[in-house]
């Protein structure tokens, strides 16, 4: 229910700013984009930091706007996230261990057009986990059992973007969770000492469809 909820006041706060005055101008115009890229993950709570988890992620876009300054977004996208210890070999230390959560986007974001040419934006994240995954003897990935996460991932995210071509563009994204993806232990173990909460990096290339 919480999760439901923070979804709903976001969705409020990033349409709201669509005046009254806008809906009196120019018809609505849409337009698809194409994404296709990379992602640079960590996950909060995993006892380890820095964005060492590299995935992928791509997806489609729907762009809704009257003015050329600016316009909401909604989008789908797969996207791999977690998280990756790194081995400290020059030290002795071999052990390395990653997660694997891998989620369906959701994205809803308030777009706004200062130039032409790049883009920046604000909106509200749900995410829907596809699968959670853990690798941690080195010997490939098997589905993470002693750990539970939450469905949905509700999060923030924040968008910027440069067109390279009136057909192309290059666009970057942070995410981050509003709400803990899992519950915090009652006693600290190894690789689990808090709650987890996603944060992503993702760097996309995009195709304007229209």
């Amino acid at each position: 229910m919480r999760a439901i909820a923070s979804w709903i006041v976001g969705l409020i706060l990033v349409c709201v700013p669509c005046s009254a005055a806008e809906a009196q101008g120019d018809p609505l115009r849409f337009s698809a984009r194409l994404h296709g890229g990379f992602s640079a993950t960590q996950v909060h709570g995993d006892q380890i930091s820095g964005f060492n988890k590299f995935g992928l992620c791509a997806g489609a876009t729907i762009d809704i706007r009257r003015s050329e300054r600016q316009g909401v977004q909604w989008g789908i996208l797969y996207t791999q996230k977690g998280s990756r210890r790194v081995p400290d070999t020059k030290n002795g230390d071999y052990n390395s261990w990653r997660y694997r959560f891998t989620y369906i986007d959701l994205p809803l974001i308030r777009a706004w057009n200062p130039a032409p040419d790049w883009w920046w934006g604000v909106g509200i994240q749900p995410s829907v986990l596809v699968s959670a995954e853990e690798d941690f003897y080195g010997n490939g990935y098997s589905e993470l059992s002693y750990l539970k996460l939450n469905t949905v991932d509700v999060g923030g995210v924040l968008q910027a973007g440069y067109a390279v071509s009136e057909a192309s563009a290059v666009e970057v994204r942070l995410s981050q969770s509003l709400l803990p993806i899992s519950e915090r232990p009652d006693q600290p173990v190894q690789r689990w000492d808090n709650f987890m909460m996603n944060m992503a990096i993702q760097w996309m290339v995009t195709w304007r469809l229209g």
